[in-house]
C-alpha cells in the first residue's frame, strides 16, 4: 500500500500582522490585542489535522484517466463564489479568511474621500458609506463616531462575533481600521437596503408576500447558524429588528449590525448583564426585566420581526390608538385566539398564501410566549417555516 499524507496547518501570519500594527495607547487597540493573542495561542494549541489517504497500487487505469479529467475540469473552472444578488452581479467576498486590516488612507480612496454621494446610513454609531476596493468588490464602511467608550465596546463585540461568522444569511465582516482613534468596519455591500424601509418607506412598492417569507426564512438561516452552528459557540445579536435585516435584490435577507452581540460559550446559556441594552419593542422580557441575556432573546425578537411582516405594523408606533401603540401587546391576545388572521397588511391586497400566513403567525405565537423555555430553537423555527414540520 502507498500512503498519502496530507497536512492541513492554521496560518498565524494575518494575526500577527494585525496585532502589530494596532495601537497599544487606545483602549479598542488593547481589546483588540488580548482577543487576538488569545486566537493566536489557540490556534498554536491546536495540533495540525492529518488525513492518511491509502491507495492500492493495483489502481483500475479507467479510474484514474476519470480522476485526471476530473482535476483538469477543477482547474478550469471558476473559483469566484457566485454574486449575491442576480440583479447587481456584485463580486462576492472570498469565505475562509480572516478579517483584514485596512489603512484609512485605503478606505478614504475606497469611498471617494467619504463622498457624500457614497453616503448610505447615519446611526447612533456613525455613518455608512459605499466603495469600491481596487480588486472590484463593492463594500460599505462604516465609520463610528470618535471618543466613544460605548463605540469602542460595541466594536469590539462586531469584530469578535464578525470574524467568527460567515454564513450566506450573515453580512460578512471584510475588515476593519484602527488607526489616531478612528474605528472603521468594513463589511460587503448589500445592494437593497434594509427590511424596514420596504415595509416602512416612502415611496417603496409594498413588498409582496412571496418576497416577505422568503425574508422571514432568510433570516432565521442566519439566526439559526449563529446560535447553533458557529465553531466559536452561540453568538446571541441582542438587536434583531428590521433595521438589522439586510435585503438584496432578491430578496435575500442578511442579518447584520453586531455591534450589541455576545458571544457565548456552549449552547447559549443565559447569562446577566448588568447595562441593559436594545430597541424598545424587540427586547424580551426576561432580559428587560433582569438583564438575562441568551439565544431566546434573539427568538423573541425574531417573533417581534414576523409579526411585523404579517401585519405590516411597527414594532412601536405612537400614531396608533392607545392599546395598539405597541406590537407584541396588541397582538399576543390576537395570536392566543387565532384573531391575527384579520389584521393581515392590507398592503397585500390580499394576494397572499392564508396557510402560510397562519404558519408564519404560529411560528410569532411560539417566539413570543413569555416563558424563554417554552420559546423553540431556530432550528425548530425554520423547519416550521420551510414547512418540513408540523405546526401543530
Amino acid at each position: 500500500m502507498m500512503i498519502l499524507i496530507l497536512r492541513q496547518t492554521v496560518k498565524l501570519s494575518s494575526v500577527t500582522s494585525m496585532e502589530d500594527n494596532l495601537s497599544s495607547a487606545d483602549e479598542c487597540g488593547k481589546l483588540l490585542k488580548d482577543w487576538l493573542h488569545r486566537s493566536s495561542s489557540k490556534s498554536m494549541n491546536e495540533k495540525p489535522v492529518t488525513r492518511q489517504l491509502s491507495v492500492s497500487r493495483d489502481v483500475n487505469v479507467d479510474l484514474c484517466r476519470n480522476v485526471r479529467e476530473m482535476i483538469s475540469l477543477n482547474r478550469n473552472a471558476r473559483t469566484d463564489p457566485p454574486p449575491l444578488c442576480s440583479v447587481c452581479c456584485h463580486k462576492s467576498p472570498s469565505v475562509g479568511k480572516p478579517p483584514r486590516l485596512f489603512t484609512f488612507a485605503e478606505l478614504e480612496r475606497a469611498t471617494g474621500g467619504f463622498l457624500q454621494a457614497n453616503f448610505l446610513a447615519e446611526g447612533g454609531y456613525g455613518s455608512v458609506h459605499r466603495g469600491v476596493l481596487p480588486d472590484g468588490q463593492v463594500i460599505a464602511v462604516k465609520q463610528h463616531k470618535l471618543g466613544s467608550s460605548q463605540g469602542d465596546r460595541e466594536f469590539c463585540s462586531e469584530v469578535q462575533a464578525l470574524s467568527c461568522a460567515q454564513h450566506r444569511n450573515v453580512v460578512m465582516l471584510i475588515g476593519y481600521c484602527v488607526e489616531d482613534g478612528r474605528r472603521l468596519l468594513v463589511y460587503e455591500y448589500i445592494c437593497n437596503g434594509s427590511l424596514d424601509s420596504h415595509l416602512y418607506g416612502r415611496n417603496q412598492i409594498p413588498l409582496e408576500w412571496a418576497a416577505r417569507r422568503k425574508v422571514a426564512v432568510g433570516a432565521a438561516r442566519g439566526l439559526r447558524y449563529l446560535h447553533e452552528e458557529c465553531r466559536v459557540g452561540c453568538i446571541v445579536h441582542r438587536d434583531l429588528r428590521p433595521n438589522n435585516i439586510l435585503l438584496t435584490h432578491d430578496f435575500e435577507a442578511m442579518v447584520g449590525d453586531f455591534g450589541l452581540a455576545r458571544v457565548q460559550a456552549g449552547d447559549g446559556d443565559s447569562g446577566a448583564e448588568s447595562r441593559i441594552i436594545g430597541t424598545f419593542g424587540y427586547m424580551a422580557p426576561e432580559y428587560a426585566e433582569t438583564g438575562e441575556v441568551s439565544a431566546k432573546a434573539d427568538v423573541y425578537a425574531f417573533g417581534v420581526v414576523l409579526v411585523e411582516l404579517v401585519t405590516g405594523r411597527k414594532a412601536v408606533d405612537i400614531y396608533r390608538p392607545k392599546g395598539e401603540q405597541c406590537l407584541t401587546e396588541w397582538a399576543r391576545p390576537l395570536l392566543e385566539e387565532n384573531g391575527l388572521s384579520k389584521h393581515v397588511d392590507p398592503c397585500l391586497n390580499k394576494c397572499y398564501s392564508e396557510r402560510e400566513v397562519e404558519g408564519m403567525m404560529h411560528c410569532a405565537s411560539l417566539c413570543l410566549q413569555r416563558d424563554p423555555h417554552s420559546r423553540p430553537p431556530m432550528s425548530q423555527l425554520l423547519r416550521f417555516l420551510e414547512g418540513d414540520i408540523s405546526m401543530r
